[in-house]
């Protein structure tokens, strides 16, 4: 609860345009080390009470989106939640290792979701529970990106465009394509054309637009008409996006200056990530697939944030996705009196990755990611003297 009054509090100040947050009251243990969380640190300045501040100018956003990237009974299962939340703690604190003093602002993607699903039904004048008998309004949802992927709004018609963000094997650049078994995204969107609806296209983050500028042109092309476009987060950059293609946008949250972004599920091997190239699973199920920190590749924010952080923040990632996936496989051996194997991860996560090394290198399909991870992680460490030097 805390966390999620201080999202609020601090989300809300930066739609206001405010440049630093300071707190100067008697706090717990628990509030400190929240607030240290967030990015505060201590101004110096003698004072009898704690006096902390950050600098809120240009924010770093965390999505926390671990849950929705599992199935059930396992999104749900205190075990894997407690995992997971103390996963997003060390998450937190390793983003302010990569920037000291500056805001880190967590969002969480079920909140985002819930949010979101209230201003569809708005927008489309339809009550929030489903009605019997049905009646749909007259416009269609379209998620084209993670969120809402798999779930229905509603009494509001809904039709996902399954889209893949697909790296070239030296991760010098990367295409959107259709998701892997899925129809080419013109035939996509000629399906979403053929129900003749006012579209709003909906995803949980518009920034860069590498969806949006990929789809454009191919709603243009269809006559596809955008009524708008609605994003779980909405940075000062995408809003002029949108506005130089002319659309009108709607989000959850507003940040005007985001520095940069960083979603869980993507920093976790074999829970998510990027896929990269074509080539053939070495487990079925498991697409080859990079995650943007060591020692899968070098991470884009090096220079800006310094090695020695860098290499922190992914030792923080790796550890995190091996307890994850040990509280996972704990789990399952308890519920079902078998193993989670990599062959089996399908079975508790939504859409599982395996991190790519290359054609020649197979994955053992009868042990658990775990392993893995935990030789990725001892590898990473052998560069410990690299790094510094």
């Amino acid at each position: 609860m805390g966390q999620l009054l201080m999202t609020e509090a601090l989300s809300r100040s930066l739609g206001a345009d405010f440049s630093y947050a300071v707190w100067h009251a008697t706090a717990s243990e628990e509030t400190l080390d929240l607030l240290e969380r967030q990015g505060f640190v201590p101004a110096e300045l003698p004072s009898a009470k704690p006096l902390l501040l950050v600098d809120m100018r240009s924010p770093s956003v965390l999505l926390q989106n671990i849950p929705t990237t599992l199935k059930e009974p396992f999104s749900s299962d205190r075990t894997v939640l407690a995992a997971v939340r103390a996963a997003h703690c060390r998450m937190q604190r390793a983003l302010t290792g990569l920037y000291p003093g500056s805001l880190i602002l967590s969002l969480n993607a079920e909140v985002i979701y819930h949010r979101l699903v209230r201003k569809i039904v708005d927008l489309n004048g339809v009550p929030a529970e489903p009605t019997v008998p049905r009646v749909l309004g007259p416009k269609m949802c379209v998620p084209f990106g993670k969120i809402l992927r798999g779930n229905a709004i509603p009494n509001t018609v809904t039709k996902t465009i399954h889209t893949d963000k697909v790296f070239a094997r030296d991760l010098t650049s990367f295409d959107i394509e259709n998701f892997p078994g899925y129809a080419p995204l013109e035939s996509q969107i000629r399906t979403i054309h053929s129900f003749r609806r006012p579209v709003i296209l909906v995803d949980d983050l518009l920034h860069s637009g590498n969806r949006i500028r990929a789809l454009d042109p191919l709603f243009r092309q269809e006559g596809v008409v955008i009524d708008r476009v609605l994003v779980g987060l909405l940075s000062g950059r995408g809003r002029d996006l949108m506005a130089a293609k002319g659309r009108s946008v709607d989000s959850v949250y507003f940040i005007p200056n985001m520095r940069s972004w960083f979603v869980e599920s993507t920093m976790y091997p074999f829970i998510g990530g990027d896929t990269v190239g074509h080539g053939e699973p070495s487990v079925p199920g498991l697409t080859p697939a990079v995650n943007l920190i060591l020692p899968y590749a070098f991470p884009r924010f090096y220079r800006e944030c310094g090695r020695e952080a860098v290499f922190r923040f992914s030792c923080a990632c790796l550890e995190n996705a091996r307890d994850i996936l040990l509280a996972l496989e704990t789990t399952f051996r308890e519920r079902y009196a078998r193993n989670l194997t990599l062959s089996r991860l399908s079975e508790a996560v939504i859409l599982p990755l395996s991190p790519d090394k290359g054609s020649c290198m197979h994955y053992d399909p009868s042990l658990p990611a775990s392993v893995f991870l935990q030789n990725d992680l001892e590898m990473l460490l052998r560069m410990r003297n690299v790094l510094q030097s």
